[in-house]
């Protein structure tokens, strides 16, 4: 459903401005933010790009000759509303982790034991929702449509855990009690006031309100307040009330309550006995002649005794919203206390229509449509409503039912309440239907995981929330992941690292992506704050990003993210970064574009700086631990190693070169070249960095590795003669390119007296090893001297 945005300034502030556009060679341009529920129009030539036909609301962009551009921003979140939502996402994660662990446990959605628990994460969604109305209570401009509206949303939350979720976990009992709870807390009546101003007359009974109120007192079980009221009654001029008057306040004093007693056996018991009583009253009183002395009072006691009966064209009268009733809902909350004691959930639907025939409610206000719905059983009615009168309440709500196990579709009929026998719900979904298929479309939702999504789309507008739009999303299923994934493939990322983050990652020489410890999550037990998630830049981002692709397995995205960052990486220089991540976008490519770059560094700027690039590159051993096999097709990190073992190696052989550790340096040139690791591009520059310490005084080579270098010295010589040395020379071609012209390879310098030029020949090149064969000759003689003739030395 498309929403109309408004753009300010106005894009055309008069119709003149608007045909001067339409004239103009200009179009629109529409661009729409990764990160929050924004979005930019501006103008561009038409041709430039296509014109957005479709945006909502508009049909050109800006005056011509303008280059402005226009911001709209939609579903943004108050800073106090902020807070609701960041407590709400502690208690739904925390939610969601126990339901899973009850869900393997086995626990019947129908027990006792799964209700208490849904009543105890409500009782948490509660506080979260009441903390946040003290808040708004004590702010310096206080909000009073704001304050009024969580209102609505804490006294419909505490209907729908009286109803749902009951603390004695037992939706077969008796809920008079608990409904007549929820009125008195949610709808105070009668006020305190009425009760002091009626306290500081003399003959109260002379007010109107005076038996209203003693009426309201006991309807609303709150008796004691009417028993100052009823003792003044001794002063009243009817010698007949002051003679009946003593009567009651002992028959309300034993009024039974369900509560007070440790059977339904019992309470009905002394219900009787007490209805007994109350008969025993009502023949005197109808022996009574009519009202005498002063007041009305004959037509307040008759009421008095009628609720005390639980007479029902009565109750609906003193309930009436006419008389300063609270309506039928009130009539609903005193029901099970008066009218019927035995009142249960199941009996719910039919006692609401009984009630709305009398006292119906208001359709346009949708705080009483909603409470309708939520007492009439009907689940996704109920669940709907509280979504168009709060998202964030309407979608939490939806996955509470949901761990009570109803699970209804978007495109469902609507549920209703059960008998005990067949569970909580007549909606029942197999659970397993949650985890959907790979083609999961909308019409194939749970109503739960689309209010969640809805839910997650109003976080999106603020950025600083964007781990609670993940974590939201992550929990609907396969279509919620695939709206994660593709706001992660949007999502902007650099990798700028500022002066706050080079403090943190200062002395970290791992490098390796998922092995560095900086945990940007909430900690365990530990809120989240929108300090902390809006403070990610650079690499921090980046890192949080591939954390939660990991955490929700997001594996396409993650190769997808690693794959950009690492070609990022790679234009700032920072190669061992760029290696951590492409081998976590499986990218052997990439890799393999890597390592001819940092060779590219070494005929650019040489050894030195060639090796200190190479040390940057991560332990693979450590990236093994840390990267999913799976993530490779079937393929281990081997499939990285040969290209990143001949840097490191080629390194390492400067390394020992330079300390003037010669002889390590020989057997490591040797190996990389029998290991077959070397490219082939580079085997001329391997064979001219042995030259050098062939025409050392010191023997570094044995007979055997000299015949290996000869080996592929000759190998170089017959493919250069097929017409194939350019795959052999490509590197030493570069190096007689660059040498002499700022070269900081001292070594190199010194094996390969080379004329810069524009360009090499492959004989120019193969000329230059001739040098080295000449080398190899003279120390094989060398050494057949020094042997004396004797083989093996």
């Amino acid at each position: 459903m498309s929403r109309p945005v408004g753009l300010k300034p106005p894009l055309f502030p008069n119709p003149e401005s608007l045909k001067q556009f339409a004239g103009s060679d200009a179009s629109l341009g529409v661009a729409l933010s990764p990160r929050a529920n924004e979005l930019a129009v501006f103008t561009v030539p038409i041709g430039e790009r296509k014109v957005n036909q479709g945006f909502p609301g508009i049909k050109a962009a800006s005056i011509p000759g303008q280059n402005g551009a226009w911001f709209a921003k939609w579903g943004s979140i108050d800073d106090s509303t902020v807070h609701l939502y960041t407590d709400a996402f502690v208690t739904f994660q925390a939610f969601q982790g126990t339901a899973a662990q009850h869900l393997e446990d086995g626990v019947p959605l129908d027990s006792s034991q799964n209700l208490e628990f849904c009543h105890r994460y409500v009782e948490l969604y509660h506080g979260n929702v009441q903390a946040h109305l003290d808040r708004l209570a004590v702010e310096q401009d206080f909000n009073a449509k704001l304050y009024s509206h969580y209102s609505t949303v804490l006294t419909t939350l505490h209907l729908f855990q009286t109803i749902y979720a009951p603390q004695s976990g037992i939706v077969a009992g008796l809920v008079g009690e608990e409904l007549l709870f929820w009125l008195n807390i949610n709808f105070v009546a009668p006020r305190s006031e009425e009760g002091q101003m009626l306290a500081a007359k003399e003959k109260p009974w002379l007010e109107d309100e005076f038996w209203m109120y003693l009426i309201r007192c006991t309807i609303r079980g709150l008796s004691a307040g009417a028993m100052h009221f009823f003792s003044t009654l001794a002063s009243h001029p009817s010698a007949t009330l002051r003679r009946i008057a003593p009567l009651l306040p002992p028959l309300l004093k034993s009024h039974p309550r369900s509560t007070s007693f440790r059977s339904e056996h019992e309470f009905f018991s002394a219900h009787r006995k007490w209805k007994d009583s109350l008969r025993r009253l009502r023949s005197e009183i109808e022996l009574l002649e009519d009202s005498d002395g002063q007041g009305d009072w004959r037509e307040g006691l008759e009421d008095l005794l009628g609720v005390l009966e639980g007479n029902q064209e009565v109750i609906m009268k003193v309930c009436g919203e006419d008389v300063g009733g609270g309506g039928w809902r009130e009539v609903i909350g005193i029901w099970g206390v008066w009218v019927e004691p035995n009142l249960r959930r199941d009996d719910l639907p039919d006692t609401l229509a009984l009630i709305l025939d009398s006292l119906p409610l208001d359709p346009t206000l949708l705080e009483e449509t909603v409470h309708a719905a939520a007492l009439a059983g009907e689940a996704k009615r109920f669940i709907q409503l509280s979504s168009e009168l709060d998202i964030w309440f309407g979608s939490h709500i939806g996955d509470v039912f949901l761990k009570l196990g109803y699970n209804a579709s978007v495109s469902s009929g609507t549920g209703a309440l059960s008998t005990p026998s067949t569970g909580l719900f007549a909606e029942l979904d197999d659970r397993q239907t949650r985890k959907g298929s790979e083609d999961q479309d909308e019409d194939s939702l749970t109503l739960r995981d689309f209010l969640l999504m809805d839910y997650a789309a109003i976080l999106h507008s603020d950025p600083s929330l964007w781990q609670l739009e993940f974590d939201y999303l992550a929990a609907c299923g396969d279509v919620g992941r695939a709206r994660l994934g593709e706001i992660l493939r949007r999502m902007a990322v650099d990798v700028e690292v500022d002066e706050k983050e080079k403090s943190t990652q200062k002395g970290d020489t791992n490098g390796a992506i998922g092995l560095k410890d900086k945990t940007m999550a909430i900690d365990e037990g530990e809120e989240p704050t929108t300090e902390k998630l809006g403070e990610l830049t650079g690499l921090q981002r980046v890192e949080k990003l591939v954390e939660w692709c990991k955490d929700y397995e997001l594996w396409d995205e993650l190769r997808s993210l690693c794959k950009v960052v690492a070609q990022l990486l790679v234009r700032k220089r920072r190669y061992g970064d760029a290696v951590s991540y492409s081998i976590w976008a499986s990218d052997v490519k990439g890799v393999g574009r890597i390592a001819d770059l940092l060779l590219e560094e070494y005929i650019e700027h040489g050894a030195a700086e060639f090796c200190s690039l190479v040390s940057e590159i991560p332990d693979l051993a450590d990236l093994r631990l840390d990267t999913p096999s799976f993530l490779f097709n079937g393929r281990g990190v081997e499939v990285f190693t040969s290209r990143l073992q001949f840097l490191a190696r080629y390194a390492e052989f400067h390394e020992k070169f330079r300390s003037g550790d010669k002889k390590d340096a020989a057997k490591i040139l040797v190996l990389m070249l029998k290991s077959g690791i070397v490219p082939r591009w580079w085997w001329g520059v391997v064979l001219i960095d042995a030259a050098g310490m062939l025409e050392d005084e010191a023997l570094w080579f044995t007979d055997e590795e000299a015949y290996e270098l000869l080996r592929h010295l000759e190998e170089i010589y017959i493919r250069a003669q097929q017409g194939c040395g350019a795959d052999y020379l490509g590197a030493l071609q570069k190096i007689m390119k660059k040498s002499g012209m700022g070269s900081s390879d001292g070594n190199r310098q010194e094996n390969t007296n080379l004329d810069p030029r524009e360009d090499w020949s492959d004989e120019q090149a193969i000329a230059q090893l001739e040098a080295v064969r000449l080398a190899l000759a003279r120390y094989l003689a060398r050494s057949f001297t020094a042997r004396a003739g004797r083989p093996g030395v």
